[in-house]
Formats: C-alpha cells, sequence, structure tokens
C-alpha cells in the first residue's frame, strides 16, 4: 500500500484516541428518564436484630482509616466474601457484582481500567468496591459517619449550583445534598430540601408528559437522589438479599434479618416483606412467608444469624483469618439452606472475573494500539512486523470475545436488552468482518478500519456513561439485567437481532473505510490507482451490509407475526430499517447503472449509516421523546443525544468537503463521470491486476 495512506489513518486514528482520552465534562447532558424517585415517608422500624446490625455503629476502632489500606496491604482477603450470592435487579449475583454495582452508581464509574472505588478524602486512601460496601453495610463507621462523607457524585453543574454546592467538586456528602432548603414547608412545619422539591417536579413532569421529557434539571436532581437512597438503603441492609428462597429458582431472596424476625414471630418482618418484596401485595406476602416458615427451622435461622455475626464481627475487627473462615462458613450455611437454589460456586466466580477484569476496556486498547501499529508500519513488509501488529489485534480480539462469551453464560441469554450489549456485539462484528477481509485481500486497510470500528463501539460503551456522569443510564448500563417479557424464549427474536445487528457491523466498517477513501480523494484527488483499491474494499462491504439487512428485516418480521399476529405494521423501528435497506440498495444500484460513480458509492457508505443509526439509536433515545416510541419501545433509553448529533454534524460536513474537492477537481481536469462499470467483479478485477504487476486502469473513479 502507499505511504500516502498513513496521513489519513494518522488523523483518523489521532481522532478515535482524543476521544478516548476525554475527561468528564462538568456539564453533562443526559436524561434518565426511568426509575423517577418519588419522595416517600420515613422507613418502617427495622426488626431488633436487625436494627442492632445497621444502628449500633458507633465503633471507635483504630481499622477507621485501616480499612483503607485493606485494598492496598491486602490485610483482608474479600475472595470468599464476594462469593456469598446475593438477589438484585431480578436476578442472582455474587455480593462482588453487587458491591461493584452500588458503589459505581454511587460514586460514579472511573476512567479505563479502574474498577469501582472510593477515595476517602483525609487519608487519600482507595477502597476498593467491596470494602466500601461492607463498611456501609455492617458499620465499621457510624452511620452519621457516612451520611457525612463526600461520596455521592453530583456531576450536573446546574444541578450542583441549584443546591448551593461547591462548584469545583464533583462529590458530596448525603447531608450536604439535603442541606439546601427549598420554598415549600413540609407537613411538620420544617422546609423541605430543595432537592426533594426538585424530585416532586420530576415525577409530576413524568406523569404528565412521559419520563423521557422529564427537565435535565429535575432530572439529574432524581438521579442524585437515587443515589442518596441507595446510600440508605445500605446503611438500612436493605439490599444484600442473600437468603435463599425455599424452593423456587426465581422466588424472592430476603435478608438475615428479616429471616430472623420472621423465626421470632416478629410483625415487622411482615412489613418489610410487603414493602421490599411484593410491592403492597398483601397476599403474595403472606405466601412468602408461609414458604419460608414450612421449609426454615427456627434453629437453621438461628445458625444463619450466628454465622453472619461472626461475619461482621471478623470484618469489623479486621481479622483476615477468621473473615476469610467466616464469609466461607456464612455462605456454606446459605448454600445449604436450598441447594437447588443457590447458585454454584463456580458460576459466582465467573462472574466476579468478569468484573475484575473488564475485557471490553482492555479489547478496545489493544484495537486502538493495533491500528496505530499498522498504520505506522503499512509500508513494512516484514512478516515478524506483520506478526507483530495481528497478535496485537488479535488479543484484543480474543478479550472481546472472552467478555462477550461470559456475559452470555451470566445472563444464560444473547446480547437482546439494550443499546450496550447490541453496540458491543456490533464492534465485535465489525472487528470480525475486518478480519476475514484481511485473511483474504491481505491489505492491511481492512485490519486497520476493523480495528478502528471496535474500538469507536467499546470505548463509546465504557467511557459515555463516565463522561455523562451516570453509570446506570438507561439503554447505555453495563449491568447484567433480565430480558423483558416480550423478549423472552423467542428464538425468531434472537435470530433477528443477531443478524441484523451484524449488517450495522458491515455497515460501520465501510463506514470507516469510506472516510479513509474520502479523506484520500480530499487530499490526493488525482491518484486514481489508489483510489480504486478502497472503492473496491468499500465496495465489497456494502454487499455484506445489505444481504445481512435485508435477511434481518425479513426475521423482524416473523418475529412480529408471532409476538403481535402481523408481519409488518410500519412501526418506526420496522420503518427506518427499511429506509436504511433501500437507502443502501439505491447506493449500490446507482453505481451499477451508472447514476454515479465510485466516489458517490463511497459518499452513500458514509452518509448511508445515519439512517441506520437512527433505527438503531434514534428510535429507542430520540423517538420515545416525541411519543412516538412504536412497540419496540421496551429497548427505550435516554442519553447521547448531543453527542450523536455532533458526530453527524462533523461527518456530514466532512462528506460535504470532499464532495466539493472532488467536484472542483474534476472540473479543473476536465474529468467525466463514466457512462456504467465493467463487468467483471471489481474485487477480483483489482486484485488480479495487482497479483500481476499491471497498473489498475483509470476508469471508475
Amino acid at each position: 500500500m502507499h505511504t500516502r495512506h498513513l496521513p489519513v489513518l494518522a488523523a483518523y486514528l489521532l481522532f478515535c484516541a482524543t476521544l478516548a482520552a476525554q475527561d468528564a465534562p462538568d456539564d453533562p447532558s443526559s436524561k434518565s428518564g426511568e426509575n423517577v424517585i418519588t419522595t416517600h415517608g420515613p422507613k418502617e422500624e427495622k426488626p431488633e436484630a436487625e436494627a442492632a446490625h445497621v444502628h449500633d455503629h458507633d465503633h471507635d476502632h483504630a481499622h477507621d482509616h485501616g480499612e483503607v489500606k485493606a485494598a492496598l496491604t491486602g490485610d483482608l482477603d474479600f475472595k470468599e466474601a464476594g462469593l456469598i450470592a446475593v438477589q438484585d435487579g431480578g436476578r442472582k449475583k455474587p455480593l462482588h457484582t453487587l458491591a461493584s454495582e452500588n458503589v459505581e452508581n454511587i460514586t460514579g464509574r472511573p476512567f479505563f481500567l479502574a474498577v469501582p472505588y472510593w477515595k476517602d478524602p483525609k487519608t487519600k486512601f482507595k477502597y476498593e468496591a467491596l470494602d466500601v460496601f461492607l463498611s456501609i453495610w455492617l458499620g465499621s463507621r457510624s452511620r452519621e459517619d457516612w451520611l457525612e462523607q463526600p461520596i455521592v457524585l453530583v456531576s450536573y453543574l446546574p444541578l450542583r449550583q441549584e443546591l448551593g454546592l461547591s462548584e469545583a467538586d464533583k462529590r458530596f456528602s448525603v447531608r450536604q445534598i439535603l442541606k439546601t432548603n427549598g420554598k415549600t414547608v413540609g407537613k411538620d412545619g420544617q422546609p423541605v430540601p430543595r432537592i426533594l422539591e426538585l424530585v416532586r417536579e420530576a415525577h409530576e413532569a413524568s406523569q404528565a408528559k412521559g419520563a423521557a421529557n422529564v427537565p435535565e434539571l429535575q432530572n439529574q436532581a432524581s438521579i442524585v437522589y437515587q443515589r442518596c437512597q441507595i446510600m440508605n438503603d445500605i446503611l438500612n441492609g436493605e439490599t444484600a438479599f442473600c437468603v435463599p428462597h425455599p424452593n423456587h429458582p426465581d422466588g424472592s431472596w430476603i435478608s438475615v434479618g428479616t429471616l430472623e424476625a420472621l423465626s421470632r414471630g416478629s410483625t415487622m418482618a411482615r412489613s418489610r416483606i410487603v414493602m421490599e418484596h411484593t410491592r403492597g401485595d398483601e397476599v403474595a406476602a403472606d405466601k412468602l412467608m408461609a414458604a419460608y416458615l414450612g421449609h426454615y427451622s427456627a434453629e437453621q435461622a438461628a445458625q444463619v444469624a450466628r454465622d453472619f455475626a461472626a461475619f461482621r464481627d471478623a470484618y469489623l475487627k479486621r481479622d483476615a483469618a477468621a473473615f476469610t473462615s467466616a464469609s466461607r462458613t456464612l455462605r456454606q450455611t446459605l448454600e445449604n439452606l436450598s441447594p437447588g437454589v443457590y447458585p454454584a460456586e463456580a458460576a459466582l466466580a465467573r462472574e466476579i472475573d468478569y468484573n475484575q477484569t473488564r475485557p471490553f476496556n482492555k479489547a478496545w486498547i489493544l484495537y486502538l494500539l493495533a491500528a496505530i501499529l499498522a498504520t505506522v508500519t503499512l509500508r513494512v513488509q516484514s512478516k515478524v512486523v506483520r506478526g507483530l501488529v495481528m497478535a496485537v489485534f488479535l488479543s484484543g480480539l480474543a478479550y472481546h470475545v472472552y467478555g462477550f462469551a461470559v456475559r452470555c453464560l451470566i445472563s444464560g441469554r444473547p446480547p437482546v436488552t439494550n443499546m450496550f450489549e447490541s453496540v458491543v456485539w456490533v464492534g465485535f462484528g465489525a472487528v470480525l468482518f475486518g478480519l476475514v477481509f484481511e485473511l483474504i485481500y491481505k491489505p492491511r486497510y481492512f485490519l486497520i478500519c476493523g480495528a478502528c470500528g471496535g474500538f469507536l463501539c467499546l470505548v463509546l460503551m465504557d467511557m459515555l456513561p463516565a463522561v455523562l456522569g451516570n453509570p446506570e443510564m438507561p439503554g447505555f448500563e453495563a449491568s447484567i439485567k433480565p430480558l423483558v417479557p416480550v423478549l423472552r424464549d423467542n428464538f425468531w427474536l434472537t435470530i433477528h437481532v443477531l443478524t441484523i445487528t451484524l449488517s450495522y457491523a458491515a455497515f460501520i466498517l465501510a463506514w470507516v473505510l469510506g472516510h479513509v477513501t474520502l479523506g484520500q480523494h480530499l487530499i490526493w484527488p488525482g491518484s486514481k490507482n489508489e483510489h480504486r483499491t478502497m472503492h473496491q474494499f468499500v465496495y465489497r462491504v456494502l454487499q455484506v451490509g445489505v444481504l445481512l439487512l435485508a435477511i434481518g428485516t425479513i426475521l423482524g418480521g416473523v418475529w412480529a407475526y408471532y409476538s403481535w399476529g402481523r408481519f409488518w405494521g410500519w412501526d418506526p423501528k420496522e420503518t427506518w430499517a427499511f429506509i436504511g435497506l433501500i437507502f443502501y440498495l439505491i447506493v449500490l444500484h446507482g453505481r451499477f447503472t451508472g447514476w454515479w460513480a465510485n466516489f458517490g458509492m463511497c459518499v452513500g457508505a458514509v452518509l448511508g449509516f445515519w439512517p441506520i443509526m437512527m433505527a438503531w439509536y434514534g428510535v429507542n433515545f430520540v423517538l420515545p421523546k416525541l411519543g412516538q416510541g412504536g412497540l419496540h419501545a421496551y429497548g427505550a433509553g435516554s442519553g447521547g443525544e448531543y453527542v450523536v448529533l455532533s458526530v453527524a454534524g462533523v461527518d456530514i460536513f466532512f462528506t460535504a468537503v470532499s464532495v466539493a474537492r472532488d467536484l472542483i477537481y474534476r472540473r479543473s481536469a476536465g474529468a467525466s463521470v463514466p457512462a456504467k462499470l465493467t463487468k467483471a467483479d471489481p474485487i477480483e478485477d483489482a486484485r488480479a491486476q495487482r497479483e500481476a504487476g499491471s497498473a489498475v486502469p483509470q476508469t471508475n473513479n
């Protein structure tokens, strides 16, 4: 390949690297319309045993600062504790995952390879997520001390200003957030905190206009208040439901305190079950209580309470040997209660390994490195150098495959739930297509562009929630959740989604190749031989994408027939998928019939990706705000609109400049558009001529 290609690719990779290196801005534009928090009254009184666990935290242990060192010096081993299973968010997961998700939600997502943590502002030590969670839950500090710790992320600058918080900081204590009084007065005659007023306004706006149309200030207030509630729930012991259901795999789990209260006949146990597990359904609560009381004896409940107390005491004393032993004993005791319901240790360990490895994070770093290495060594023909580049590329792919496969094993399903999973799958498809074409044609452009496509997909999913200040941003959350009912046990849905998103992967690869080609036209408009080679690469990838999109659209109709009783109904998702398919068909047909030349096809490869983005992103993230979500509203989310619009604007501007440059060159050179193309396959024709050492024809530019 000619060295003139290097500046174009280098510029593209520089843009990618700049995107990866961005830090979190003060004024994110994300919206989270889901889970709008409503103000509710005081908490129910806790059962005695659990209240002791939660509120008797006024210990003056020397480990208040030593606990921070645990993550750094290893005085406690959290491996066994992390393997304790809990039920949360509709599925069973290790305590390690619960802690990571909660701490990340409260403090914000870290950048790059960092796992969730909290840095004590006084001691400057870093707590790992499980240590933070256990410290809050088990009470190594007093309740008031934790409420005074600056741990809650408030990333939205206007909200910090509204609440009278420091504009220079981003994390504050619960007390600081609730300190600023609003304009209204509560039933007790005391001023209502301003954040509660904003939350109430958000709830009212959600009820009147829909969750997607809540004003940004009120929406951000709801997110921050939800973080405060998570903090309060951990302090109250209302998140770690670690006692398995006696006999039902999908039955509700309860906390140790609730089990102990049930065995003592406490009336508070029923109140907690009604509030936390059955959403006010007292009949269901009675059935759940009967299931636990009918299978677990008072002695079993007492044994669980004793083992939990030993676990808590060992943690508070920072006794490493006792903590490891107590963690293992507690897990075995809980597992013995209901062996058929409790998840296997291997499954729990697999999920912890997934959490700690962060494979998608490592994958995009390796993809970026492979693309840079391949670009700077493009003219080097050494097999050793080529092998090194391929090794880095394949290492990124290995992490990508590992993360994707383990995620599917953990969830027990294919990636069909949200934008995060579909983008990860599309990134994998772009890399896979790039690898296949690279092995066939060996131009190294497919490897570079495939790596760029995988990098862009993974870095967006890794960085966007952190940049926008909301790790649980609807649609982009990385946490594994159960399928909504319409998506469960549907063979045709799985095939449809995987096929149509693979077409998106091919179009991303064509999109990146198209940018490189237009960049060449922009910088070297007269290099026809080099242009023709790139044109053929774009052409072949577009063929693959159109084929997969057509098949995926038809399969979508089959799924719609089984789910809704009709093959096609011009739902927004169906409509935009059809528009995208027609657009690409016109691009290819126009090239074949001579409506435009190869340059026009490359322009179509770049612009055609935006109808695909509308079908992929716009239908779920933009149209619901306009009340046009359609039957595919189960995939709705929010956030990232300004990022997408900005990229689209830059992309269209770049394309317009490239077209203008090409038109100017043609007029100055007296070039004319050919009437039609040769009948020979353009890829094979170019390949044969390269192998024969002959010059590539100057036509069909």
